[in-house]
């Protein structure tokens, strides 16, 4: 697998003893700002190419495109999320046994091979009876699969706690995503969102080339033996362990991203597709302005909560995971802050007309965003006991709840309604993986502490 998903660059390691709270909150903060750096150009690319989308190819075809997109990104996230956690949870370190290291290689790019497989086939068939038409069915088929093998590419470098490779690809698929479906648009002249879809599937397989060409030369350097680990050895029971551990969050991840199909789904069901398109739009700014800043620090914070995890510190694993949330409350008021007082002038922007409603739906979304970053790290406690079935119970109960929510209340009250409904789902999620967790994310233990 080191051939296949590695690039040739060498990373200093920022590792230091994650048994020392003192030590971890500067390598921490140092990651999270290698990872908020690979977000400033995605972030900037995303929230220009909004409204440059939608003055491209008209309210209408965005609403389309939004419609499409995240059932496109639904699918991928289904069909890698069970590697890409699996990778975060059991990746080996450097003291692990070659022959972990590499039976863990070969499971990866085993498993990433049939998730390409059998998402094609299971995609295929569903967007045939679906009846789209033949080029919008073979370019959300390309769309879905690079996003599949480039999210377990970008997994594996940060499982590696290498933020600078994952800023070098961000920077190259986010510009050529911005960049590739205008030029595509443009030069045909033809105002389709297919071409969007198309062009953003070109950038993510441009991304990936850099990562299939060199074998990385580079050594993880961890101070302990991961010692939560089996020594296991064989390829076959590496892809069960991967399996066991990451089927529900591959189906978790399947129901999340459900979320804004079901509202996007239901708003054109009842309104119009220049509806969903103008609830899409504003969705996209709110949750890329404050994921922008707050991503980053769980990006950096998950592999370093496993990692403590799996070395016996299980104290450590619960001080980053508060130190996280507090680091997300603060950023969050900064950003609410200015999003209510410019909401206006965001959304005129935005839309390229005023639109009152808007201007008031665009900080409930903004809230609705955070809650969900939050419901990231207040889940970490079952994730790092392997409680993944119950991470999946409880957003199973969150979609119902979800899907109820869309269809009495968006009939009744209009588009406006779906914002609403989306901080009662981050709320509902929140509220039950405290219950099941009896609120280990918040409170302190000692350095004797057992796994839950």
């Amino acid at each position: 697998m080191s051939e296949t998903f590695e690039i040739a660059d060498i990373e200093p390691s920022i590792e230091t003893p994650l048994g020392k709270p003192q030590s971890v909150k500067p390598a921490l903060l140092t990651d999270s700002l290698s990872y908020f750096a690979s977000k400033i150009v995605p972030g900037l690319m995303g929230l220009i190419s909004v409204p440059i989308f939608i003055r491209l190819i008209g309210l209408d075809e965005y609403g389309r495109f939004a419609v499409i997109v995240p059932f496109l990104m639904a699918v991928a996230g289904a069909s890698s999320g069970w590697l890409a956690q699996g990778i975060l949870r059991f990746h080996p370190v450097a003291a692990d046994p070659h022959d972990r290291q590499a039976a863990f290689d070969r499971a990866v790019t085993a498993g990433t091979v049939a998730s390409v497989l059998g998402t094609s086939l299971i995609l295929a068939a569903v967007l045939s009876g679906l009846h789209y038409r033949f080029f919008t069915a073979l370019v959300s088929l390309a769309f879905c699969l690079s996003l599949l093998v480039y999210t377990v590419a970008l997994f594996r470098l940060q499982a590696k706690l290498r933020p600078m490779s994952v800023l070098r690809r961000e920077i190259l698929r986010s510009t050529a995503g911005f960049l590739i479906p205008v030029l595509i648009v443009i030069i045909t002249g033809r105002k389709h969102f297919e071409l969007i879809v198309l062009g953003q599937a070109l950038a993510y397989t441009i991304a990936l080339v850099p990562v299939f060409g060199w074998r990385s030369q580079s050594k993880e350097r961890i101070p302990q033996v991961a010692k939560a680990l089996p020594p296991v050895s064989s390829t076959g029971s590496t892809i069960h362990q991967l399996w066991r551990f990451g089927w529900a969050v591959g189906l978790w991840l399947l129901l999340s991203q459900a979320l804004p199909v079901i509202d996007r789904w239901t708003i054109q069901r009842f309104t119009s597709f220049q509806s969903a398109g103008i609830y899409a739009s504003l969705y996209e700014i709110a949750i890329r302005s404050f994921s922008f800043l707050a991503f980053p620090l769980t990006q950096a914070a998950h592999p370093r909560i496993m990692r403590a995890w799996n070395e016996g510190n299980f104290a450590e694993s619960y001080r980053i995971i508060r130190y996280s949330i507090g680091s997300q409350f603060a950023i969050f008021g900064i950003v609410l802050g200015g999003v209510s007082l410019f909401a206006h002038r965001i959304t005129k922007i935005i839309l390229g007309f005023d639109d009152p409603a808007a201007a008031r739906m665009l900080p409930v979304l903004l809230v609705g965003g955070f809650l969900w970053q939050l419901a990231l790290l207040i889940h970490k406690p079952l994730e790092i006991a392997q409680r993944t079935g119950a991470m999946l119970a409880a957003m199973a109960v969150v979609v119902a709840l979800n899907v109820i929510a869309c269809f009495v209340l968006i009939p009744r009250f209009g588009y406006e309604a779906a914002s609403y409904i989306l901080v009662f789902s981050a709320c509902a999620y929140i509220a039950l993986t405290l219950v099941m967790t009896r609120f280990r994310a918040l409170r302190r233990f000692s350095e004797a502490a057992e796994a839950c």
